[in-house]
């Protein structure tokens, strides 16, 4: 199974006129970007063979390194009720220790592969598919909630709260960059920081 990087967003400030714009286009929403380590959860038989794993499960970072993450046994068990198909990638952030009193928590935002198939399809149809999967409410996995308009007024209630970093502006229509040496930067994904601290997307 190939490895495809992560696609990456541009950066922009909370006081462009580009936040506005946005905020008054349907078809861009926005989802809250948490303080983590970026998360690619594979599952893969073949790679699970080779490379540290949890019965079947691999958790690596955005650049193909394996992280050093021990998932805890609560965390393994709901992995496993989600019965995630073979040939699996979900793009996620793992919050564990970064801010005080949260662990083992996976902040879903995003599938690249699903039952062994790269999805080509829109940004609209992959949420759908992970909606699907994490139709339930968990403990240790939470889907991205999706805000549709005042951007700047999620952003500003959103950056009071520690655990998170700032704002993700998304378009409904974007496509991954498919990409097996790096991460691409993406023209539908536009990270809004906190303003203050260092971060990495």
């Amino acid at each position: 199974m190939l490895y495809f990087f992560p696609n990456k967003p541009n950066l922009i400030t909370i006081n462009s006129h580009i936040v506005r714009e946005k905020s008054d286009d349907s078809n861009w929403w926005a989802e809250i970007k948490k303080n983590g380590s970026r998360l690619c959860l594979r599952k893969d038989k073949e790679e699970a063979c080779k490379h540290k794993s949890f019965n079947g499960f691999i958790f690596w970072n955005r650049h193909k390194q394996l992280l050093s993450y021990e998932p805890s046994q609560e965390l393994l068990e709901e992995l496993y009720t989600l019965k995630i198909p073979e040939g699996t990638h979900i793009d996620a952030e793992l919050l564990h220790h970064k801010t005080k009193n949260i662990k083992h928590l996976i902040y879903v935002y995003d599938i690249y592969m699903h039952n062994g198939k790269q999805i080509t399809e829109t940004l609209e149809v992959r949420r759908k598919i992970i909606e699907d999967i994490f139709c339930n409410n968990y403990k240790h996995f939470v889907l991205s909630k999706l805000y549709f308009n005042d951007f700047e007024n999620v952003f500003n209630k959103a950056i009071i709260q520690s655990e998170n970093e700032g704002l993700v502006l998304k378009s409904k229509q974007g496509k991954i960059a498919w990409d097996l040496k790096k991460c691409q930067e993406v023209w539908w994904q536009l990270k809004i920081r906190k303003p203050c601290g260092s971060y990495s997307f």
